[in-house]
């Protein structure tokens, strides 16, 4: 795997977390987490918050077309 250094704080993301499934939100660095915010999800619910540990990989929302390329 490519370097796993952190997105820029409050940037949008799509992340793939250890369960391999894809999400789509942002980085919150404040959390060291990823925040799940697709389809409108509360940004404040537990549930939506991914840890950086949990992440396996990411890219920013504007380099997304590439993103099916990556291995599961």
């Amino acid at each position: 795997m490519e370097n796993l250094g952190m997105p820029a704080d409050h940037k949008d993301v799509i992340f793939v977390d250890n369960h391999g499934v894809r999400r789509q939100g942002i980085y919150r660095k404040v959390l060291k987490a990823f925040v799940d915010t697709e389809g409108g999800k509360d940004p404040e619910n537990v549930d939506n918050i991914y840890v950086e540990s949990r992440i396996v990989e990411w890219k920013y929302l504007n380099d997304a077309e590439d993103f099916d390329k990556i291995d599961d």
